[in-house]
């Protein structure tokens, strides 16, 4: 692969499947990091000869899976360009991975952190690499601590998912500080609401609400319009450690800003995988 290389995670449906092929139409090749073979193989054929694809099995909920994928790619490749940690999920009922920890913060976060920070030797070998994060606004509402993270005592999908994305911008800032003398750039993205498939399989509170406002809700073209422009446009380049709305920085909570619990999500973060 000759042009610039930018690996998605989640590109099967909604704003992933939008961010691949936009990012394709700008001469991007893509390695597509997803659970799903046949979906990805629909993709590929979408984008057809326009960029090189290529794909890698992946289930973020298992450490070892996301381990396996790290392995897999740093063998195929030399230099990662960008990297969108795109996919998510929402649970509505409590579940623990394959590694006992709830389901939610396993996949939103500690696979993304594993494959993150398993491929920073191919972004360093980047030109110039960028790093985004799909986060939400849902972080505003998020209650953190520390230690409930991996089994939460108490359990409410929407509450659990805006802890997972509060998680989302704490890692990223903390990424951009410890690969900014590399130039290395880590930002986050907001994408609104959009009506996707997502969350709306349940028949909780959020499944209804998703179910519900739909029809008022953004495209999926207009919520991965964030994603693409922070992994394609000159006007972010050297941009780093910022909280993306509608392409424009905008303020975070005060949690969010936190260095000291970010250090402290980072920690316990290495003990998870390590463990």
């Amino acid at each position: 692969m000759n042009n610039r290389i930018a690996l998605i995670t989640g590109p099967t449906s909604g704003i992933g499947y939008v961010t691949a092929i936009e990012l394709s139409k700008k001469g991007f090749d893509l390695i597509l990091v997803a659970r799903n073979e046949t979906k990805v193989r629909e993709l590929q054929k979408v984008i057809g000869d326009r960029a090189k694809t290529d794909f890698v099995l992946c289930d973020l909920s298992s450490i070892s899976s996301v381990k396996q994928a790290v392995e897999v790619i740093k063998a195929r490749y030399a230099k990662i360009d960008v990297l969108i940690s795109n996919a998510g999920v929402i649970v509505q009922n409590k579940q623990f991975s394959e590694d006992s920890i709830e389901l939610t913060f396993a996949t939103n976060h500690i696979g993304p952190f594993v494959l993150t920070t398993g491929l920073i030797d191919l972004l360093k070998a980047g030109d110039k690499a960028r790093i985004i994060h799909v986060s939400s606004a849902a972080h505003f509402f998020a209650f953190f601590d520390i230690n409930k993270l991996v089994n939460p005592s108490w359990y409410h999908d929407l509450v659990v998912y805006g802890r997972s994305k509060l998680a989302n911008i704490l890692f990223s800032n903390e990424l951009a500080e410890r690969l900014r003398p590399f130039g290395i750039t880590s930002n986050c993205a907001h994408p609104g609401t959009v009506a996707s498939n997502f969350a709306g399989d349940g028949t909780g509170a959020s499944a209804f609400f998703m179910k519900f406002f739909r029809p008022l809700f953004r495209t999926a073209a207009q919520g991965a319009a964030t994603s693409v422009y922070l992994a394609a446009s000159p006007e972010v380049e050297g941009v780093s450690g910022k909280y993306f709305v509608n392409s424009k920085p905008r303020r975070t909570s005060a949690a969010a800003g936190d260095k000291g619990l970010g250090k402290k999500l980072w920690e316990l973060s290495e003990r998870l995988v390590q463990s």
